[in-house]
């Protein structure tokens, strides 16, 4: 119990850091948030019916979305 509650506090920095860290996000000029959100949706609904591993699906859905035009801005 002690050593929980020494390590709440680092924790919690932690999360709130990642929070408020900027996002990375897809763009593609004249797109709506909804066009952006039904690309993104798209691509994972067909990468998702693969059995690539995390790392092939990660480069896939950035193919996928490059393909239809969008840009990954940090």
């Amino acid at each position: 119990m002690p050593t929980l509650r020494l390590a709440l506090p680092f924790l919690l920095a932690g999360l709130l850091t990642a929070c408020a860290a900027p996002q990375a996000h897809w763009e593609k000029d004249g797109a709506s948030s909804t066009q952006v959100h039904n690309a993104y949706a798209s691509c994972r609904y067909d990468i998702g019916m693969s059995d690539k591993s995390d790392n092939e699906k990660r480069a896939l859905m950035q193919f996928c979305m490059e393909r239809d035009g969008f840009r990954l801005q940090p």
